[in-house]
């Protein structure tokens, strides 16, 4: 094997490396904003004796952004089923983050919507194990 090959089979081990842990620290990111968002939904968003304001939801907003912006680095790995995945766990928190925000900016507690919202919640956290269970079975 040329000096050549083995420089390249050394990089891309480590870019594949470097791609199932990032996607690993940007799920468990995901799923953890999720849950944070999720007792928030079934607090009404109440902070002690306050309720959270737009300025704090910032944070679930900035979860996805940075979320987005690594699958949006890998396009090498779209056809990884782990990336096909991570797109929709991007695209269904990000529907929930806005869910969310509309309906604290609604003004009124509204148990069906809080159950819409958490079933949105689980609808993440299951997509958050899916991507995990593909990085498994993946081959680097």
């Amino acid at each position: 094997m040329s000096a050549l090959a083995i420089a390249i089979a050394a990089v891309s081990g480590c870019y594949s490396s470097d791609y199932s842990r990032t996607m690993k620290a940007n799920v468990s990111l995901l799923s953890d904003m999720s849950d944070k968002l999720a007792d928030y939904c079934r607090t009404y968003f109440k902070l002690d004796d306050r309720q959270l304001s737009s300025e704090e939801m910032g944070e679930f907003y900035y979860a996805f952004t940075k979320a987005n912006a690594f699958s949006s680095s890998t396009p090498r790995e779209a056809s990884r089923r782990s990336h096909r995945d991570f797109v929709k766990l991007l695209n269904t928190y990000e529907k929930f983050a806005h869910a969310a925000d509309e309906y604290r900016l609604g003004g009124n507690p509204d148990p069906a919507v809080l159950a819409s919202l958490l079933s949105q919640h689980d609808q993440v956290r299951h997509l958050a194990g899916k991507v995990t269970e593909d990085l498994k079975n993946e081959r680097d």
